[in-house]
């Protein structure tokens, strides 16, 4: 059993490096942390050790597996050495490497930093020669790898029944490191920012485990429409119209209701005719857009303003480190208490963890729900239930208050309580019952709430997250597939007579709330405020194309080649250079990690 005592010296051994580099990236990088405390800075060093352990089991896991093998020679000792020595030596020059490049990045190293070009790649020659004194704790920290690598004399090949079920033991237990814990997902970089400050969860971090959980994964490139970066953002606004309104009602709550996949379609084929009543209501554009195609897209297009445009959710990306400035954070800032429901299990498609990282303090799932009797069977607690649970956590808590609620009973397999069954229209889709239930149970709460004390001082938001099946021609097509409707409404303020325009998309929702409480703040560059003066427009990328609307034309790009879909012909050249700049303001601005306009 000496084999396994050894390699667990030899992964410890390996483990140590990383909370030294942690303390030197703090001292490195102190005034960017200044306006952390002491003790914060404790707790994010502390909580990075669950970083490191899912970082030297990944690195290492071609180790561990020779290193399970009950045979041992000298070569075969050497052969082992050396696979320690490259695996970790490499990873943690990493981190080495990061304590420069993160104060030109302003986040952590990924994979992607190998295809950068523009400012990275001109200056990384400069960096070297400036920055050569990193070398000096490099080779040290290599030479310390291999001159103090764990040896064992006596450590000989050794095999017997009990080596099987010792090496599927280790296994297991790699598994579960790499993983981060047992919880449903694995933890992935985004888990790091659950702090109220943005600066702690990137010490968290270390560089090894970014670059390695980054790599393979689908990288945007460079593009250059335009001379440079400035040229293009300049493009974008002159082509649209940021102006807040003149609104201004201060400190007023805001509830944010995402429907689990209410399609345009279901509305206006009637299985949503209480809504359809309330739409008469406030401001209701029955063009509004998705700004992607599932549910684990729809936060970042609402909370960040920023549309799904890489192929991926942007937190499970390699840039999800990025510095973004939260909707709830804003608010957070101004003294609002945040929170939000999903009636699923916590950990479902990492809601928990990316509602965090943007400034929600409190996160409610199905394991805070006070009874079991309610659970659906399949994702979570019956949406009219946990609504219920919902206005009673609102009516405790501080005002004011930013909530977001996002249900789940409209989701395949579409489960309803059984005394709901057959009061809603089955329709021609297996979905359309549930939307049914779906389209009760959101009006059942907004009547519910009408006596509250909170309820006349609230601006209320209501999308969904994104279509589902469709089956009319009407909406299956590149624009159909996206229409969800888009609602603003406050009890004692008439919002129809500020209505200037006919379509709005998840990303003008972030602008539209500052705008509607008098909050400045810069935001990104995809939506507007549905109270000011722009016309609207809408970016999307559908299988790993762009695709932008405005003024009833719509153009599209694939590999660079770009066409017009419908509308004016005369529009075209000017709306494929709007979209050309929105292209080069997205991968750019994602790459060198800035979305943010300066002023």
């Amino acid at each position: 059993m000496i084999i396994y005592a050894n390699l667990l010296k030899r992964l410890l051994f390996a483990f140590m490096f990383l909370p030294i580099l942690r303390l030197v990236f703090i001292i490195y990088n102190r005034a960017y942390l200044s306006n952390c405390g002491f003790g914060e800075l404790a707790k994010a060093y502390l909580y990075g050790f669950r970083f490191d352990i899912a970082t030297v089991s990944i690195v290492n896991v071609f180790f561990i597996i020779f290193s399970i093998i009950p045979f041992r020679t000298k070569l075969y000792n050497l052969w082992l050495k050396i696979i320690f020595f490259v695996f970790n030596g490499v990873f943690l020059t990493f981190n080495i490497v990061d304590l420069e490049f993160f104060t030109f990045l302003g986040k952590k190293m990924t994979f992607d930093i190998f295809s950068m070009g523009g400012d990275i790649g001109d200056q990384s020659f400069q960096l070297i020669l400036n920055y050569w004194f990193l070398s000096i704790p490099t080779f040290l920290m290599l030479v310390a790898l291999w001159k103090f690598y764990p040896q064992i004399e006596n450590e000989k090949s050794y095999f017997s029944w009990k080596s099987i079920p010792m090496g599927f033991g280790i296994l297991c237990i790699t598994a579960i490191a790499v993983r981060g814990g047992l919880q449903l997902r694995s933890i992935s970089s985004k888990q790091a920012f659950i702090f109220d400050k943005h600066e702690l969860g990137n010490v968290a971090l270390n560089a090894a485990y970014t670059m390695a959980r980054s790599i393979g994964a689908k990288e945007l490139s460079e593009v250059n429409f335009f001379k440079t970066d400035r040229l293009a953002i300049e493009k974008i606004k002159e082509s649209r119209n940021f102006d807040y309104s003149n609104l201004s009602y201060p400190k007023t709550n805001v509830v944010i209701l995402v429907i689990e996949s209410l399609s345009q379609e279901y509305l206006e084929e009637g299985y949503v005719p209480l809504l359809k009543n309330k739409f008469e209501e406030g401001m209701y554009f029955s063009e509004g857009f998705a700004n992607g195609r599932r549910s684990i897209e729809v936060l970042p297009s609402i909370l960040l303003g920023l549309p799904s445009l890489i192929g991926k959710p942007i937190y499970q990306s390699q840039f999800q480190t990025n510095r973004f400035v939260g909707l709830p954070q804003v608010l957070k800032d101004s003294g609002y208490s945040t929170s939000f429901f999903h009636g699923g299990k916590t950990g479902t498609m990492d809601f928990d963890a990316f509602a965090l990282s943007v400034g929600i303090d409190k996160y409610f799932g199905k394991e805070d729900y006070p009874t079991s009797e309610h659970y659906d069977g399949n994702w979570g607690i019956f949406d009219h239930y946990f609504y219920q649970f919902f206005a009673d956590y609102l009516d405790k808590e501080k005002e004011p208050f930013f909530s977001a609620f996002f249900s789940l009973s409209s989701h395949q397999p579409y489960a309803i309580p059984t005394e709901f069954k057959e009061k809603f229209p089955k329709g021609e889709l297996e979905i359309h019952e549930s939307i049914g239930y779906a389209d009760f149970s959101v009006v059942n709460f907004l009547e519910s709430v009408k006596e509250k004390a909170w309820y006349k001082n609230t601006l209320f938001v209501l999308t969904a997250d994104h279509t589902q099946k469709l089956h009319s021609k009407k909406f299956n097509n590149k624009l159909g597939r996206y229409r969800v409707p888009i609602w603003f409404f406050h009890p004692t303020i008439d919002l129809s007579g500020f209505k200037s325009r006919n379509i709005a998309q998840h990303a003008d929702i972030y602008p539209s709330v500052l705008d509607f409480l008098g909050l400045e703040r810069r935001s990104l560059l995809f939506g507007s405020s549905v109270f000011g003066k722009d016309s609207g427009a809408v970016i999307n990328n559908a299988s790993g194309n762009y695709f932008y609307y405005k003024n009833g034309v719509l153009v599209s790009e694939g590999n660079e080649k770009f066409k017009l879909e419908q509308g004016d012909e005369n529009s075209f050249p000017e709306l494929v250079d709007e979209l050309k700049a929105y292209i080069q303001y997205t991968q750019n601005g994602l790459l060198k990690n800035k979305l943010y306009p300066e002023k």
